[in-house]
């Protein structure tokens, strides 16, 4: 449906949206960069809540709590983001905010089971920190140089591309997780094997502790099999979350690297709203 839709927008006179907008070179770029954005933002939302969930065992009150520490400090620095687009380069603010953005992906790269709210607060501070320097400015350069009666145009394929940008980043960091936990499953497997002297010593350490607590020896056994089990599912988890975090955090650096392409575009401080 979506390429008859585009045919259908570039031959058609009456347009719904005009996508020859497109093939302006900063609204272009400003869209590309968009849907960078709206991988980071919507991926981020959908994959730390995930983790909280299936890793920390953290519940509704407390992994909104976590996510709270990304928004919060927005309400603090988004009412200098005018004054700073009034003495910075628009093109400047959005690369600081998108690595910014990146950087705290990559700090959640290297989680570990017990990963908690306090070891996320700081990667959650940091996006905040980048988040408000890539909305209004990549706002501004996307709608440079539009007229005023195409800006229901460049607003309306801008948000969608926002949208679209974060529906592919949870199909795709969705995929991933569970791809790359498959994959760091068989590799964890490989290592903790019945012909692993590491292996068998630890599962006889557990089979002893598990008698001790009044289990006969075959089922000391199987049980210290099964905690061996859950611990290779469990950090093969840790590793497929922390490979989805890096995965963004590159997105969101491409995003970045976008920026250098466009053209400068002056700024009183305001924004179209979009």
């Amino acid at each position: 449906m979506l390429p008859l839709f585009v045919v259908i927008q570039f031959t058609r006179k009456q347009l719904l949206l005009n996508l020859r907008l497109l093939g302006r070179r900063n609204f272009g770029l400003s869209i590309l960069i968009t849907l960078t954005l709206g991988f980071g933002l919507y991926g981020s939302t959908f994959i730390l809540p995930l983790y909280l969930s299936m890793v920390s065992g953290y519940n509704a009150v407390q992994i909104g709590t976590t996510i709270a520490w990304a928004g919060i400090p927005q309400l603090f620095i988004t009412p200098f983001v005018p004054e700073l687009m009034k003495r910075f380069d628009l093109r400047l603010l959005v690369a600081v905010g998108l690595t910014l953005f990146g950087i705290s992906c990559f700090m959640n790269s290297n989680l570990t089971y017990d990963t908690g709210m306090d070891q996320l607060i700081p990667a959650q501070i940091v996006r905040a920190l980048g988040q408000p320097l890539i909305l209004t400015p990549l706002s501004s350069i996307s709608t440079a140089g539009i007229e005023a009666k195409q800006i229901g145009s460049a607003s309306a394929i801008y948000n969608m591309a926002r949208n679209l940008g974060g529906s592919i980043g949870i199909s795709i960091l969705g995929t991933l997780q569970s791809r790359r936990e498959r994959f760091h499953s068989n590799r964890l497997v490989d290592n903790v094997s019945l012909s692993n002297l590491i292996t068998l010593d630890r599962i006889d350490q557990l089979t002893q502790f598990f008698t001790t607590q009044g289990a006969d020896p075959v089922t000391a056994h199987n049980q210290a099999i099964a905690h061996i089990s859950n611990i290779v599912r469990r950090e093969s988890n840790v590793l497929a979350f922390n490979d989805c975090f890096l995965f963004m955090g590159f997105i969101l650096f491409a995003g970045a690297l976008l920026v250098l392409l466009l053209k400068k575009v002056k700024s009183t401080g305001g924004a179209t709203g979009h």
